[in-house]
């Protein structure tokens, strides 16, 4: 199986299993884990940023992120399709219970919509929440945001009171794309979740970044939460190896999908498009589920995301031979369609 599912998919390499086998621990609840520390220390500084908190996954750092920006009752303004809203079990009604006001579209907010949205917040309106925090995601669906667009959203937000997060679940890719240090797409942030499974390919781990004051409270809601790590050397060694050796390589991923989204753009029935380490498939109308069923069947690993469209996602784990070999599957499975 050529799995392009995801990029959580890979497994460790022997480098990185030998890091997590040699890895210094102690308990960490107690700020007593060398290793986790150092990952922290090393995430903070690549983000600009003055502390990082180390959590078990992406999720959970976007939670605590929500948790710490926000009062029960409040707003928080994202996109229909961020992860925040699809992909984490209404976590944000049932943790920080807030209220979501969504735009949907491109991947940031018109001037349009802010100005609409902001019309009478903070004038004593009785009968509107407060918008409290703008969610922005970088890549979506792995589509790089350019940083104009991120400045000005985060300047809007902090003009009118309200602070800024930054899903940077795949960052990583993000800078490579744009050419850019990490610091720089996390700039003028108040909070950044960062994950070191997925473009960086290490086993377990995220991490979410921000102002001393910001993490300090953080780290107490990862303790509120159940996820107050005793010897977390051990999975945190992963990370900071992904995090030191795994981030220069990330251009191979989006070189190989652009390959990839080349070679079967002319499979019968298919669209192809590259968005750095993932290419989009679109498929006739309502055979996203069908297709993917046949592509399992002739080798290759992927997930539908709507009735009509493909996700695969390059990974670490992903060779040019496997890459024809996944072309080869998908054209025969687009025939077989």
């Amino acid at each position: 199986m050529i799995d392009l599912r995801s990029d959580t998919v890979t497994r460790p390499t022997a480098a990185m299993r030998r890091a997590i086998a040699e890895a210094e621990v102690g308990d960490d609840v107690y700020g007593e884990d060398p290793t986790v520390r150092a990952l922290e220390e090393e995430t903070a500084a690549l983000l600009g940023k003055e502390a990082a908190v180390y959590v078990p996954s992406g999720h959970m750092a976007n939670q605590i992120a929500l948790y710490v920006s926000t009062r029960s009752g409040e707003e928080v303004w994202a996109h229909e399709h961020h992860h925040l809203i699809g992909s984490e079990q209404g976590a944000a009604a049932v943790l920080s219970r807030v209220q979501p006001r969504l735009y949907s579209g491109a991947p940031f907010p018109s001037d349009d919509v802010l100005a609409d949205w902001t019309r009478g917040a903070g004038e004593g309106d009785a009968h509107r929440a407060e918008p409290a925090l703008l969610w922005l995601e970088n890549t979506f669906t792995g589509q790089v945001v350019p940083l104009a667009e991120q400045r000005r959203v985060v300047a809007f937000a902090h003009d009118h009171g309200m602070r800024a997060h930054l899903d940077g679940a795949r960052l990583w890719n993000a800078a490579a794309a744009l050419d850019a240090a990490p610091a720089e797409v996390a700039a003028g942030f108040d909070t950044v979740s960062v994950c070191f499974s997925k473009g960086l390919g290490a086993p377990v781990g995220s991490a979410l970044a921000g102002d001393a004051a910001t993490v300090r409270r953080a780290r107490r809601a990862r303790k509120l939460l159940g996820a107050g790590m005793r010897q977390a050397g051990i999975i945190a060694a992963g990370a900071l190896h992904a995090l030191r050796h795994h981030r220069e390589r990330i251009p191979e991923d989006h070189t190989r999908a652009m390959l990839l989204a080349e070679r079967i753009g002319a499979a019968p029935g298919l669209s192809a498009r590259a968005r750095t380490n993932m290419v989009l498939l679109q498929t006739p109308e309502g055979s996203a589920a069908r297709l993917v069923e046949l592509l399992a069947r002739n080798g290759v690993g992927a997930v539908a995301i709507g009735p009509s469209l493909i996700r695969l996602t390059v990974h670490l784990d992903i060779t040019d031979g496997d890459v024809d070999e996944a072309a080869n599957g998908i054209t025969k499975s687009a025939q077989e369609l």
